[in-house]
């Protein structure tokens, strides 16, 4: 499974930090030995992290021909200039747990195992001590 984070969001918010730490636990390496169905190959998450005054909306794309998924999990930001780091964290890791399985679950994918790759995502998580 090809699993990415990626963020478009104002430095203050600190995203990009939270980002390069899952980088440094190797999230990519984790998912890409997993194996969860033929019919969704790929997910995308894009964290928006905007000044609300430009009216950024969430985004939601399924791609049939490339087996993905792409969403936004929108962050407020001025929640995420008055917290710490850890709490940064926290909340990110909260959010791909709820946000994720409901987007998929939506899709019904044939053979694809909803349920292992939420259990594999929240273990993870646990294993950077984000849970």
């Amino acid at each position: 499974m090809r699993f990415n984070l990626l963020s478009d969001a104002n430095w203050e918010s600190k995203i990009s930090q939270v980002l390069s730490t899952l980088s440094d636990f190797e999230y990519r390496r984790f998912f890409e030995e997993k194996y969860y169905g033929s019919s969704l190959e790929g997910i995308t998450v894009v964290f928006i992290c905007r000044n609300p005054e430009h009216n950024f909306r969430q985004r939601i794309r399924h791609s049939k021909k490339e087996k993905k998924i792409y969403l936004d999990i929108m962050l407020d930001l001025d929640q995420f200039i008055q917290v710490t780091q850890t709490e940064r964290e926290k909340i990110i890791a909260q959010r791909l747990i709820v946000e994720i399985a409901p987007v998929i679950a939506k899709y019904k994918f044939e053979d694809f195992n909803l349920a292992r790759f939420k259990n594999d995502l929240e273990q993870w998580l646990q294993g950077v001590n984000w849970l």
